[in-house]
């Protein structure tokens, strides 16, 4: 089964409400794929470790502007 990104960061970056979709969208699953724009303010690799840092969730893989996060 192939994952779609269900969470996009752009260029307002990681916010409380990015986070607290992140929350939302994990219950009941054990990973989620999130989508890093573009215009996001930082690189791929550093957003995804702030989503990891502020969720407590871990972070399984980052490939291109596309992460993945793990219970």
């Amino acid at each position: 089964m192939v994952m779609k990104p269900v969470v996009n960061i752009g260029k307002n970056g990681v916010t409380d409400q990015i986070i607290d979709e992140i929350r939302e969208q994990m219950k009941g699953k054990s990973e989620i794929k999130i989508r890093i724009l573009r215009n996001a303010p930082a690189s791929a690799t550093v957003v995804a470790d702030e989503v990891a840092s502020r969720t407590g969730f871990g972070i399984r893989d980052v490939r291109g502007r596309t992460a993945i996060l793990s219970r």
